[in-house]
């Protein structure tokens, strides 16, 4: 205790003591009046009766008075006595408050004014009777401002504070808080967390038993979120444990409204009547409480191990009285394998309007997204990421084709457009179920790549009728096709299918195409007829690295400048490749025209500030071409080389064999290739020759021989062998 509160204490003693000092001074004029009193025997006249009638009023109020300060002074001092004991044995840390509202009822009861006599004759009144009960507590009164301020909380105020804490750690402070202020507090949760991130609460909800963790669901009736942080590793890491919270939950707001309508029945008459007559059992016991179900994706350290099978990954028994979640508006990113927790039981979720599914959903995972959609009425965004379309058709089918289950859908993302079929049988699955030209944010994903084929281009024109089919005007005037394909694949395009669209496609057609181009990671270029050109900008393939020029690419001068155009409209490209050695695709030019061909990329990227540093690709080069000069990727061959754009790395696809006796001329003709890369461009670093592997022995047992020669001789290069040929790097 501080010196200002000792101050306090010793004043209001002072005060009391002031108190029972007048109360002791009244006493004594009291007493002098009372002995007059009995002193007095005149005889009875007029007068005397009518002055005794009225003294007689006033003692009868004085008797009732001192009854009651009596009553009070007697309770009121064993608990100041016992302040007083408990002030000297904790040297008056705490019970300041406890002798302050004594001293303040003393006060009060000495204080208290006298009632006015009435002049009607009456009975004099009894001394109330004492209470036989102490009140301690008294909920929804104002705090007293006049004491400390840990003095002045009610219940409500920790346990909103006590809410906060998630159940892992509200336990540890169960016995301190008490049962009634630990359910308090639990019931105050509006989200939880099943997270496995923190080390604390992964243990703790590893080894939760189902039923303990159906038991904190139905503590906390009004929470509003609950959130599952599971593995990366481990998708189905306490996906029991999720659906007993859920369950939980719901089964304790069904209690608490089973609670009210019994208090409702209680009444009289009509009410009771009422009360009975609204509540059929079918009616949900949460109104407005779990909106939104979220999950994320957690990657662990390595160190943490999750055993195998995970923990709670099996589900609790089905309840068999329907689940209610009317309030539940939002399931963000639900994986598939949490889809199935539902089928075979009793959920209900009308007023879900957005789902949004991760992860590509297997066959067996469809179950388990058909139970979702039923009683989906209201959903408006709907987000599937990735799903083949005739997975989504199969799972929308569970719909009722009556053209209105779907009809509130406003957003629709991730479905991954491939079969021609199942492009068809989607439109008509959608159309059936309301939705007409009503999606304002539509999102797909062009499978694959888009080569200038007629299956390719029929592929483009099924998704734009599909397109035109759903999708509102205000979503053509947004982004259909999703960046990079979804799942950053690798995807290619040829440029003549981009001038086909713009040429013979519907406007839907050449939009589809045009976005698709600008998710591209290759820009394929073989020369083909372009019957209406492109025009090519720098925001036709923002995002393609790779310039692949195959066939005719570079057969003559005004290809040449298409595929210059191309080149230098790529702002991130970064390789080229001549030929397609997986396609068994040939660049039809002499390599000393794809030398040309960069020197000319380098005078235009120059010009636009835009100089770079490339990766070259010559793919199906045959063994052959290193016997000619104009074939042979050799640089030594070439007058001036100053004209070349810097060039860190080479690769060489050599995809034939080597004749009888031509081995030693091979392998001399290919180091001779790799030695003037190493000295003939700038910034270069690195040379790979790949070689089929029936040539690669017979070229690793003659480089094996001379191995040591090469690196040991200072220069700034290393030689080795890999498993698929020859790689030179500089020395770091």
């Amino acid at each position: 205790m501080d010196a200002d509160e000792q101050r306090q204490l010793r004043e209001d003693a002072q005060l009391a003591s002031d108190s029972l000092k007048r109360l002791m001074q009244l006493q004594t004029k009291v007493d002098e009046h009372l002995t007059q009193i009995k002193q007095r025997t005149e005889p009875d006249n007029k007068d005397t009766v009518a002055s005794a009638r009225e003294l007689r009023v006033h003692l009868s109020l004085l008797t009732a008075q001192c009854n009651a300060a009596a009553t009070q002074l007697s309770t009121l001092e064993p608990l100041l006595a016992s302040a007083v004991d408990a002030l000297i044995a904790i040297q008056l840390s705490t019970l300041e408050p406890l002798l302050a509202s004594a001293v303040d009822v003393l006060i009060a009861t000495a204080a208290e004014p006298q009632a006015p006599v009435d002049t009607v004759e009456e009975q004099p009144q009894a001394a109330p009777a004492e209470k036989s009960y102490r009140l301690i507590y008294e909920s929804g009164q104002p705090p007293n401002k006049n004491v400390p301020a840990r003095f002045r909380l009610s219940r409500d105020e920790p346990s909103d504070v006590f809410g906060h804490l998630q159940p892992w750690e509200l336990t540890r402070y169960r016995r301190p808080l008490g049962t009634p202020l630990f359910h308090q507090s639990a019931a105050n949760y509006t989200h939880l967390v099943i997270d496995c991130k923190d080390d604390t609460a992964r243990r703790m909800w590893e080894t939760m038993p189902l039923a303990v963790a159906q038991r904190w669901g139905k503590r906390a009736t009004t929470g509003r979120e609950i959130k599952h942080r599971y593995p990366e590793s481990s998708r189905t890491w306490c996906r029991g444990t999720w659906v007993a919270l859920v369950e939980g939950r719901v089964s304790g707001r069904a209690a608490i409204a089973e609670k009210e309508r019994q208090e409702g029945l209680g009444g009289e008459g009509a009410a009771a009547a009422a009360a009975g007559q609204a509540y059929d059992g079918s009616q949900s016991a949460d109104e407005s409480s779990l909106e939104l179900l979220s999950f994320e994706e957690v990657k662990l350290e390595r160190s943490i191990r999750i055993p195998d099978p995970p923990p709670s990954s099996d589900l609790p028994p089905a309840p068999s009285a329907p689940v209610h979640l009317p309030a539940l508006k939002t399931v963000d990113n639900i994986p598939s394998e949490r889809l199935a927790a539902r089928v075979g039981r009793k959920w209900w979720t009308p007023a879900v309007k957005t789902l949004i599914i991760r992860r590509r959903v297997a066959a067996l995972d469809v179950e388990g997204a058909r139970a979702w959609l039923p009683d989906c009425d209201a959903i408006e965004a709907l987000d599937l990421d990735s799903w083949r379309a005739e997975r989504a058709a199969g799972v929308l089918s569970a719909l009722p084709a009556d053209g209105k289950s779907l009809a509130a859908l406003q957003t629709l993302r991730g479905i991954m457009l491939w079969d021609l079929t199942a492009i068809d049988r989607l439109r008509e699955v959608l159309v059936a179920r309301g939705v007409k030209r009503s999606i304002s944010e539509l999102k797909i994903d062009i499978v694959g790549h888009l080569w200038n084929t007629d299956e390719d281009w029929e592929r483009l024109q099924k998704a734009a009728q599909l397109v035109d089919a759903v999708a509102h005007s205000q979503a053509l005037l947004q982004r259909i096709v999703r960046d990079g394909g979804g799942h950053g694949r690798i995807i290619y395009m040829d440029m003549e299918l981009l001038s086909r669209s713009s040429s013979t496609g519907t406007p839907t057609v050449q939009k589809l195409a045009g976005e698709y181009a600008k998710t591209v990671d290759f820009v394929a270029y073989s020369g083909g007829d372009e019957a209406h050109r492109v025009a090519i900008t720098d925001d036709t393939f923002p995002a393609a690295h790779t310039l692949r020029l195959t066939r005719n690419a570079l057969a003559d001068a005004a290809k040449k400048n298409r595929a210059l155009e191309i080149a230098s409209h790529m702002p991130s490209l970064s390789c080229i490749q001549a030929g397609d050695h997986q396609n068994d695709t040939v660049l039809n030019a002499p390599v000393s025209e794809m030398w040309m061909f960069l020197e000319r990329l380098q005078a235009a990227l120059v010009s636009k500030g835009r100089e770079r540093s490339l990766t070259l690709e010559m793919l199906s080069l045959s063994v052959s071409a290193f016997a000619d000069e104009r074939q042979s990727p050799c640089l030594w061959w070439r007058d001036s080389n100053e004209k070349l754009p810097p060039i860190k790395e080479v690769t060489v696809y050599i995809t034939d064999v080597v004749g009888n006796g031509q081995l030693e001329t091979f392998y001399q003709r290919v180091m001779a290739s790799v030695a003037s890369f190493s000295n003939e461009l700038k910034g270069h670093k690195k040379t790979t020759v790949r070689l089929w592997h029936h040539v690669r022995t017979d070229f690793e047992r003659r480089f094996l021989a001379e191995q040591a020669t090469l690196n040991f001789n200072g220069g700034p290069y290393k030689f080795s062998s890999h498993r698929y040929g020859l790689v030179v790097e500089r020395r770091t």
